[in-house]
């Protein structure tokens, strides 16, 4: 693959925003239950942090898919599956990774509807494929 047609510059923007969202839901991750679930400025920042990183973490998912694949994802899970179906991503990481969009459009478009307690989970358990996800990227870029 021709990895010179890749706006690096653009990614690792997108690395520093993800790596630093994810600073910030390990730092509410940590938090007592209460204390966390009763911050309502902690629930918005932990949000917004989730917005931030899922947003970077599908812009290099799309960004790699039209660059490297030359393939136009339908939609935001289906730029993680692409990149998993190619070897890029293991594929239950991009399986796992494209349900995480969906958490992205429930943030986005319906407030009211997210469970704290499940977010909160979510910070403690499921943060980890991000992680993994930054290790697949920075491979691919090396």
């Amino acid at each position: 693959m021709n990895h010179s047609k890749l706006n690096l510059l653009r990614i690792n923007e997108k690395i520093s925003d993800i790596m630093e969202s994810i600073q910030v839901l390990q730092q509410y991750g940590e938090q007592d239950d209460r204390i966390f679930l009763g911050n309502p400025e902690a629930l918005r920042s932990a949000k917004y942090a989730f917005i931030v990183l899922i947003e970077a973490a599908t812009n290099i998912a799309t960004h790699i898919c039209a660059r490297l694949l030359a393939k136009a994802p339908a939609n935001y899970a289906e730029s993680f599956l692409l990149l998993g179906e190619r070897g890029l991503i293991e594929q239950n990481l991009a399986r796992r990774l494209s349900k995480m969009t969906g958490f992205r459009n429930l943030l986005v478009h319906g407030y009211g509807k997210i469970d704290n307690q499940q977010m909160l989970g979510i910070m403690r358990r499921d943060i980890k494929d991000v992680k993994l996800y930054l290790q697949a990227i920075n491979k691919l870029l090396k």
